[in-house]
């Protein structure tokens, strides 16, 4: 093996402060979220949907008449994932669409008796899923972990969006280094 490899892999931890990647709470969220969503999908995998195309089934249910740019904001999504998704549950017959008549250039949504079914039993689903987090972590935990994820969207919401260049990627500068 050679030296300069055998000195990496000996070298100690950079830190285990809280900015290391392990203790990062993004890095713990984002951890916990894809765990949580790949639970979720396994107790809806009968139902040959992804995470994403259940949350618009439901959102879509609880809100007929939904816009695609109102849905992708309420998911905290992009309008054109909203609208692939969308698109994808309208051809498989769980969504409907059409021009708002009040406004030609805005397309509204809606469930068809199937979606309604369908976002039913996710919804029996959900709160399985949600009680057996709760058993989990408990009543009082959770409802504090509520109250804070609260905090955290507005505050996240709050802050100004990043400029983004022709590929996409925020423009923001880069930290100093030391």
């Amino acid at each position: 093996m050679p030296t300069e490899l055998v000195e990496l892999i000996a070298a100690p931890a950079l830190s285990t402060a809280p900015g290391r990647l392990e203790t990062s709470l993004p890095f713990q969220l984002g951890r916990t979220h894809r765990l949580l969503r790949a639970a979720w999908e396994s107790r809806i995998a009968d139902l040959r949907l992804s995470g994403p195309q259940a949350s618009v089934v439901r959102a879509v249910a609880d809100e007929p008449g939904v816009g695609l740019r109102e849905l992708a904001r309420r998911l905290r999504t992009d309008p054109m994932n909203a609208k692939r998704i969308a698109d994808t549950l309208e051809s498989e017959g769980f969504l409907a669409s059409c021009d708002d008549p009040a406004d030609r250039r805005r397309r509204v949504l809606g469930p068809t008796e199937p979606g309604r079914v369908l976002a039913a039993e996710l919804e029996r689903r959900a709160r399985e899923w949600n009680g057996e987090v709760e058993s989990i972590v408990g009543h009082a935990d959770t409802e504090m972990l509520r109250t804070i994820l609260r905090r955290i969207d507005a505050a996240i919401g709050a802050l100004p969006e990043p400029v983004r260049t022709n590929s996409g990627r925020p423009s923001r500068p880069l930290p100093p280094t030391r």
